[in-house]
């Protein structure tokens, strides 16, 4: 039986069946990522509005509609990550164009699970009452309980934010470049608080008193005379937690302390008496004027044990602008006065108004002593509503005006980069540069209530080596009639022509940089430098007589790897201050 000869393939007919296999493995790849792309693009443009949707429920008292979104929002997660999250999917991103289209598009989808699946389930089933005393004290043991959905929120957390770390919006499909936008600053927003409730959560239970009473001042300053941090410090009150129970212990005034003194309180940095004298650590008015809040809080608790000899475990600042916020939780307070205070006039009865009613002093600190009990007896009641206090907080800590300093080490750790430890960070990092103004009225008045400040910080990174010139253009609001009316306590005219403002302004820039200039109406001045916080200083003075506007500038030269992300700080004014900063466009 003869055999057909057996056929062989020609090379170049090999060829075209390995480039045809080779094509139907790309289309296939092309089609499946095509059809995963669009699933994905779809639901995570659906999923964005649903988180901003939650965002409200969780402000709310009313979480009714919480349980409903959440399980929209992880069905729309999970048809994302479904969709992108595939070996396929990962194989297309090794392409070059297209790839880092698609990785960004894959890592989105990834955050947006970790958010519907761990972040916000945590969070969905803790009590906003957990936030309010319960017959004047917090419930610890309560509290301790969120340790463990604290941690797994974090966690989650975490891992959203390391996915979106990695995207830039620039690589992702016009269409998700918005709703994207929103999720990265929603996680941006998000993560860090977790991080920081995941680290203090522990301390907690000794912060409130259960092994023994814990004693904090608290520090109100009065933003009518403006200091670094705010204003002076005209109250201050000892607070005592002892089993999550609050008490006022004592109160006081600048006025009960040992004032204008021959040395300082303590020993100062010869930085810090060079950028502020030495004034900060010989009258206890000034010891908010530098960022540095752990200074300020040692020289608090070096006045307060030298004048009546109690341990002091930690210092917290707030303004009165911060209980205007606070007011809107706890609903309008009636003092012993017969005053009546509520969110849209505390803050001109506490830095106007008060200094008309009662021109003396001693009848001042009794209004400002009845303003602290009735707030306070509002807040250790628990006659508040919980999440309108929260966002109260969170407001306040925004704008930088409440810090917080421990002199416990583990306690202080657990907040060591937060905002309530002041309003500069310890060290610019590749996230973010960071520069500062901050204001010392040197009227010896109450005139910063009539300042108005706006702040702007001009980016150039026209050159190898990027510069950053902060402007301020400061205004005294004040005019001749209105000065002529107000009572001596509040225009004393003691060091300029009554309603002329006199200021001090130390100017910060980031971290490593280099003073460059120093200019005042468009004129360079020689100005006093120097370095603080490990970042060059420069410290400006200007006089404003009644309205009169000046525009301050300060230039620093920065390094070729500072961050894009540019974050202007400064001091928290009684108006609002409006900061923005401007990238300088180069030439071709």
């Amino acid at each position: 039986m003869s055999r057909k000869p057996t056929r062989r393939l020609r090379p170049r007919s090999i060829a075209w069946i390995s480039l045809g296999a080779l094509s139907a493995v790309l289309v296939a790849l092309a089609a499946a990522v095509a059809i995963g792309g669009f699933v994905a693009q779809k639901e995570l443009r659906a999923a964005v509005p649903v988180v901003s949707k939650m965002q409200d429920q969780f402000d709310s008292d009313d979480r009714s509609d919480l349980a409903a979104s959440m399980t929209e929002l992880q069905g729309h997660a999970a048809a994302a990550r479904g969709a992108a999250d595939t070996p396929l999917w990962w194989i297309a991103e090794q392409a070059p164009f297209i790839g880092p289209s698609l990785h960004a598009v894959r890592e989105s989808t990834v955050a947006v699970d970790e958010l519907a699946h761990g972040v916000l389930p945590a969070l969905i089933d803790v009590d906003p009452a957990l936030l309010r005393p319960n017959g004047g004290a917090f419930d610890i043991a309560a509290i301790s309980q969120l340790a463990g959905p604290v941690s797994e929120a974090a966690a989650s957390g975490e891992r959203a934010a390391d996915a979106l770390s990695g995207v830039d919006l620039r690589d992702t499909p016009g269409a998700l470049r918005g709703p994207l936008s929103q999720l990265t600053g929603a996680v941006g927003a998000l993560q860090p608080a977790l991080s920081r409730a995941n680290a203090l959560l522990p301390q907690v239970p000794s912060m409130m008193g259960r092994n023994g009473p814990k004693n904090y001042l608290l520090l109100v300053q009065n933003n009518a005379e403006a200091r670094g941090t705010g204003g002076i410090p005209a109250s201050v009150v000892e607070l005592r937690l002892e089993n999550g129970k609050m008490d006022i212990v004592q109160q006081a005034s600048s006025s009960d302390f040992a004032n204008e003194r021959a040395t300082p309180i303590l020993p100062l940095d010869p930085q810090v008496v060079t950028l502020y004298d030495d004034k900060i650590g010989r009258w206890s008015q000034d010891m908010t004027s530098t960022p540095d809040f752990t200074l300020s809080a040692n020289l608090a608790q070096a006045y307060w044990t030298e004048r009546f000899g109690t341990p002091v475990d930690g210092v917290i600042s707030i303004d009165p602008v911060a209980l205007s916020y606070i007011l809107k939780a706890t609903g309008p307070i009636t003092l012993a006065t017969g005053d009546k205070l509520t969110s849209s006039d505390a803050v001109k009865i506490l830095l106007s108004d008060v200094y008309a009613r009662y021109p003396d002093n001693k009848n001042q600190d009794l209004f400002f002593a009845s303003a602290a009990v009735e707030i306070f007896d509002a807040i250790s009641s628990g006659d508040f509503a919980p999440v309108p206090f929260a966002a109260a907080i969170v407001q306040a800590v925004d704008e930088n005006r409440v810090y917080f300093h421990s002199f416990d080490e583990a306690t202080e750790a657990a907040f060591d980069g937060s905002r309530l430890s002041g309003p500069l960070p310890a060290s610019d990092d590749a996230q973010k540069t960071t520069v500062g103004v901050f204001v010392n009225d040197l009227t010896e008045a109450k005139l910063s209530y009539y300042t108005n400040m706006s702040t702007e910080v001009l980016v150039d990174r026209c050159s190898a080596v990027p510069t950053y010139t902060t402007i301020v253009t400061f205004e005294n609001g004040l005019d001749e009639e209105t000065s002529n009316g107000l009572v001596r306590y509040v225009n004393a005219g003691a060091h300029y022509p009554k309603g002329t403002i006199g200021t001090d302004l130390q100017f910060y820039g980031p971290t490593g940089a280099t003073f460059v200039n120093a200019v005042i109406d468009g004129v360079d001045v020689a100005i006093t430098t120097g370095e603080h916080l490990g970042r060059p200083v420069g410290r400006m003075w200007v006089v404003n007589p009644p309205q009169t506007v000046h525009t301050l500038a300060v230039k620093f030269e920065g390094h070729p790897g500072d961050s894009d992300d540019v974050a202007l700080v400064h001091t928290p004014m009684v108006n609002p201050v409006t900061s923005t900063v401007v990238e300088v466009p180069c030439g071709n």
